[in-house]
């Protein structure tokens, strides 16, 4: 018997819309929730929590990786209830 996916519902912290998606496995970001930013724009490491982002902000993200010649950010099979 295998597991069922946890699908959780909530806004993409990019573009702020409501998306479905499986905590464990949507590509996220580390936010401080104090400052609103990563560690390396000035938040807070120790106080970051993973923020999920949505399909088409990764799919946008990773063209202007693409572009700058940057590592693409992986979707993992089931990433967004699928």
């Amino acid at each position: 018997m295998s597991e069922l996916p946890l699908i959780a519902f909530g806004p993409c912290w990019s573009c702020k819309q409501p998306f479905a998606f499986d905590p464990d496995l949507v590509p996220s970001i580390p936010i401080d929730p104090v400052t609103g930013t990563t560690s390396d724009m000035g938040g807070d490491a120790s106080r970051c929590v993973r923020q999920p982002i949505c399909a088409d902000c990764v799919e946008i993200a990773n063209e202007n990786r693409r572009a700058a010649g940057r590592e693409l950010i992986d979707v993992l099979p089931g990433a967004y209830g699928r």
